[in-house]
């Protein structure tokens, strides 16, 4: 988490991405959910340079509709291999970060072990040789093109045609194949929210880069406008002394460090579990989620306040203003803030619903009020659909407003209840201008120094 702060005060730019791809998502994937041998391969990775990626979202699975895994790999007991596919163009991973560059990668795919389906199942596998960066036989990956920021980031949609995997492949610290049949390695079985550990590092990781961003942004900003000299109305002034300035400084640090002391303070509830080995409960969970929303949503915000102030400067290159487009990325990546918030409201209607009537009627007086009338006024709206999907579909259509207003009371509640902190290290802007684009024939690049370093070698003992 601090790396991630730091880089943050760099720049949120493609590095970062890059940066929580590789550590995060891939290795850290590997170190979750791997065995022992598959954890001494992080040594030879690191050793090699090899670069990976984490291959979960799908086309028609992305950031705005869940979680859901249509990739498969089925076992073969015959060649003791998992064939892993792409049945449809629907399921090709997609925007897959260092996708486009990566030779190695965490693919989660559907696993099939003697026809039954064991839901979502993490494997690591190479993507291109080792040497040369060749793609290997039956994958295709496809860069997603020029965007409006962090071109110096490769993002990449990448499809299966039947690639067979070692038996090894499998990430197999919580499930494994022995003889032919699927077995669980631990009392805890794999899941989605074991593969998801991952995602909630990232969150709590993209939440802070964000926050510490939009504080450097402003200080920097600030730095601009206390040397800017302007005419004002009783003679020259600095740009920081009007007063629509100084009030977005003053309104914009309140916000960004409330935010700061509680996301801190719940990535210190995260790091007990972390340091535990133990699987975060649905309340820190949801705190996480809640960090990811709030946190990002005061960066884009006080951000946009900022940028409207200080003029022509907020359209320059190298003042930080160029990477805002990189807080949407934020808003959007390791699960969209729309969807965690749905899944805070659909959660809350449970409570309601295991509660009954009596019970919801009882917890008006003894809880959070506001949450629990908001609760309970959308679960009778919502009762008339009863078990019929196309009903409930139309009716959360019909008050996605309300369900929205709900995941915002319940996310004011964690932020109004929690213990509140710091991060350990002090906050210091150390922006530096971002990279525009990323080397598309670096691997060939890299094997041609390769090449040339082995030559003048070789010419260097004959001239010897």
């Amino acid at each position: 988490f601090l790396s991630h702060r730091l880089l943050s005060t760099v720049g949120l730019g493609g590095f970062g991405i890059r940066f929580t791809v590789q550590y995060n998502l891939f290795a850290g994937s590997i170190v979750g959910l791997g065995g022992p041998e598959q954890l001494e391969q992080l040594d030879e990775m690191q050793a090699n340079g090899e670069l990976g990626c984490f291959l979960l979202t799908e086309m028609q699975a992305g950031v705005l509709s869940g979680l859901i895994v249509e990739t498969t790999a089925n076992w073969c007991p015959k060649s003791k291999e998992f064939i892993l596919h792409t049945p449809s163009d629907k399921a090709a991973k997609n925007w897959i970060s260092q996708g486009y560059t990566a030779e190695l990668g965490v693919v989660i795919a559907d696993l099939t072990v003697g026809g039954v389906s064991h839901g979502p199942h993490p494997f690591l596998m190479r993507l291109r040789e080792s040497r040369g960066g060749k793609l290997l036989p039956g994958i295709r990956v496809q860069d997603m093109g020029i965007k409006t920021v962090a071109n110096d980031l490769d993002n990449a949609r990448v499809w299966f045609d039947e690639v067979r995997l070692p038996k090894t492949s499998l990430l197999n610290k919580f499930a494994d194949v022995v003889d032919d049949k699927y077995v669980q390695t631990t009392d805890e079985r794999m899941r989605i929210e074991v593969i998801g550990q991952r995602l909630l590092t990232g969150r709590m990781a993209i939440a802070e880069a964000a926050l510490l961003s939009a504080r450097v942004l402003h200080m920097k900003t600030e730095e601009y406008a206390n040397a800017k000299v302007c005419n004002g109305l009783d003679g020259e002034v600095p740009l920081s002394s009007m007063p629509q300035l100084r009030a977005v400084f003053k309104d914009s640090y309140k916000a960004i460090d409330e935010a700061i002391s509680f996301t801190a303070a719940v990535e210190g509830r995260l790091n007990t579990c972390l340091r535990n080995e133990t699987i975060p409960d649905a309340d820190l969970v949801e705190a996480i989620s809640v960090c990811k929303i709030k946190a990002i949503d005061t960066a884009i915000e006080r951000v946009h306040a900022l940028r409207k102030e200080v003029g022509s400067y907020a359209l320059m290159r190298d003042t930080g203003f160029e990477l805002v487009d990189m807080f949407l990325c934020c808003k959007f990546a390791e699960g969209d803030s729309r969807i965690l918030q749905m899944k805070m409201a659909r959660d809350r209607l449970k409570v309601v619903q295991k509660q009954g009537m009596p019970g919801a009627l009882a917890a008006l007086f003894t809880g959070d009020t506001a949450e629990a009338v908001m609760a309970l006024k959308l679960a009778m709206k919502l009762a008339p659909a009863g078990r019929d999907l196309k009903k409930m579909a139309a009716l959360f259509d019909e008050h996605w407003r309300d369900i929205y207003a709900l995941a915002d009371v319940i996310a004011d509640r964690h932020q109004r209840l929690s213990e509140q902190s710091e991060f350990m290290e002090p906050i210091v802007e150390r922006f530096m201008p971002s990279a525009t684009s990323f080397d598309e024939q670096w691997k060939e690049n890299l094997a041609q120094a390769a090449e040339d370093r082995e030559y003048d070698a070789d010419v260097d003992k004959v001239v010897a």
